[in-house]
């Protein structure tokens, strides 16, 4: 007596239906990990700004001098740490003792407030600010922000808008 044969597989309609799902998850998951992945720029930058105008201050008491930290603002930002005078970001090595630009895929923009001429000093007494003020990150095209404000002892403080893990603006 021939039994029958039992055959274990997938039938075709049962792969279409499984890509089918794949492709759809996948499609679903692409623009959360493309904002996770801007959130994730620009909290890096904000803290990257963050400790630079920690040290500004704590190199302008060190040194007993004025530190200047000049700003270029927009998506094609830069920032620029300066002894004795505001420098230009911009240009090549007018800055002494730190420059940082934009990275090349700019996906985000900076803007100020409240600084004179888009520039903040810390004085060599006491590292006091010249001024209050704030410096704000922005992701490209969207609503997600983090802003540093810097108040007239030089203290830094951050918060954000559509940014877990800060204190919200």
């Amino acid at each position: 007596m021939l039994g029958r044969q039992c055959v274990q597989g997938f039938t075709l309609i049962e792969l279409i239906v499984t890509l089918i799902i794949i492709v759809i998850l996948t499609l679903v998951a692409i623009p959360l990990f493309t904002s996770l992945i801007q959130e994730h720029r620009v909290i890096g930058q904000a803290e990257n700004l963050y400790y630079s105008l920690q040290y500004a201050r704590s190199e302008a008491v060190k040194r007993n001098a004025t530190i200047y930290v000049s700003f270029s603002t927009g998506s094609s930002w830069c920032y620029g740490l300066n002894v004795g005078s505001a420098c230009n970001c911009t240009i090549a090595n007018n800055c002494g003792l730190e420059t940082v630009s934009a990275p090349a895929a700019q996906e985000t923009s900076l803007s100020t407030s409240g600084l004179t001429n888009n520039a903040i000093s810390f004085e060599g007494t006491h590292g006091a600010a010249s001024s209050t003020g704030s410096i704000t990150f922005t992701v490209y095209g969207g609503t997600s922000l983090i802003t540093i404000s810097i108040g007239t002892m030089g203290g830094l403080q951050m918060c954000s808008t559509g940014i877990g893990g800060y204190q919200a603006c």
